[in-house]
């Protein structure tokens, strides 16, 4: 008896082998995307939160900001009651400030605040070499390749 066989089944030459890698970049592409959109969706509620705190809230003695919730809000292992917008100080530099000042009390002063940086010219080794000053050893020496990978999914 002749075995049967399914019309609409692709023929073998047209089967596409199963990759096990497919069903697991596929649930890292679809998480992927959540965590993208999930991201948004969190910076937003976020933002609407101390904009609340920021208006409706009080401050301590040093300036951090509170909301008071009604009630307990349970959220995983924890239980929420109060919210904080805490403010954090940090102190940078004005360097434009600091360059008026400084220069104004001399190139010594200057120079201490605002020491000659030495920076690599790599056009300039080029020159090096045609010169004769530096060997073609001493340029494999100094320009080594670097190699890295990037993880993406690509879409077309």
């Amino acid at each position: 008896m002749p075995e049967e066989t399914n019309p609409t089944a692709a023929p073998e030459s047209q089967r596409i082998p199963f990759d096990p890698v497919i069903p697991v970049f596929r649930e890292w592409a679809v998480l992927k995307a959540q965590v993208t959109e999930e991201t948004s969706r969190l910076n937003k509620l976020r933002d609407k939160i101390a904009d609340a705190v920021e208006h409706r809230g009080y401050k301590d003695h040093k300036g951090s900001q509170y909301l008071d919730l009604p009630f307990p809000i349970p959220a995983g292992d924890n239980e929420y009651v109060r919210i904080k917008r805490e403010r954090r100080v940090s102190v940078v530099a004005d360097e434009q400030a600091a360059e008026r000042i400084t220069k104004a009390k001399g190139e010594h002063i200057y120079r201490r605040a605002f020491p000659p940086v030495p920076m690599l010219d790599a056009d300039e080794l080029y020159v090096l070499l045609q010169e004769g000053h530096l060997t073609e050893a001493e340029m494999d020496e100094i320009l080594v390749q670097k190699e890295s990978f990037a993880f993406r999914g690509l879409t077309s």
